[in-house]
């Protein structure tokens, strides 16, 4: 996400990160913002510094970075595998230092924003995205022993580009397709009210919240 990229760096001194830090990057999202990071990623690709892993057990010993950061990669990991992150997130922390993360927050404040809610309802669906609650997060951070919990509410106004959007549209009116050879169930429509919602106001990136936890 190029046009996030400006989002990415707020999100890094919020989270108070500095090229000397032991940074592990859940998801290798920030790879071109933290170079100096051990990437965590769930398939092979051609970043720098990285590791394939499995969410629930990440191949590193006990206690030896100094954060460990996530920028929407906890979007994609299932609730039931939200605990298993965190513990392993807690585990691999120096005691003392943090967890830092950003979800996506599902309450647009604008109509191009809702055109990405519509979107990720339709992610959802297919379970590619999930939404995870307020409640949920603080109780898993805290049951995977992390204190002084802070969230920070992220109000976005970031237009996603025409070529993003036509990606879109392209994932979508292939999910149409295999509704129709009975692949995907109850597409047609949310995918017909976002075409709509899309091209009468263009598509923004939702809100997010921005966790930060410290290890006990």
């Amino acid at each position: 996400m190029p046009y996030a990229a400006a989002d990415r760096l707020e999100f890094i001194k919020r989270s108070g990160i500095t090229p000397a830090s032991r940074t592990l990057d859940l998801g290798g999202v920030l790879n071109e913002e933290l170079p100096s990071s051990v990437s965590g990623i769930t398939a092979k690709k051609r970043l720098s510094n990285a590791v394939v892993m499995k969410p629930a057990l990440v191949p590193f010993k006990g206690e030896v970075f100094d954060a460990v950061v996530s920028y929407h990669y906890l979007d994609l990991i299932p609730h039931d595998m939200i605990g298993y992150v965190f513990r392993e997130a807690a585990r691999t922390l120096k005691k003392g230092s943090n967890f830092s993360f950003m979800i996506l927050l599902w309450a647009p404040q604008n109509e191009a924003q809702r055109s990405s809610l519509f979107f990720n309802e339709i992610l959802k669906a297919t379970g590619a995205i999930y939404i995870h609650e307020f409640t949920e997060i603080s109780r898993e951070l805290s049951d995977s022993g992390f204190s002084d919990i802070t969230v920070e509410t992220v109000k976005r106004e970031i237009m996603i580009p025409r070529d993003f959007v036509r990606s879109h549209l392209i994932l979508l009116a292939s999910l149409v397709k295999k509704e129709q050879e009975g692949g995907v169930a109850g597409i047609k429509t949310p995918a017909k009210q976002y075409f709509e919602q899309v091209r009468a106001y263009g598509e923004a990136m939702l809100p997010a919240l921005h966790f930060t936890a410290k290890k006990i």
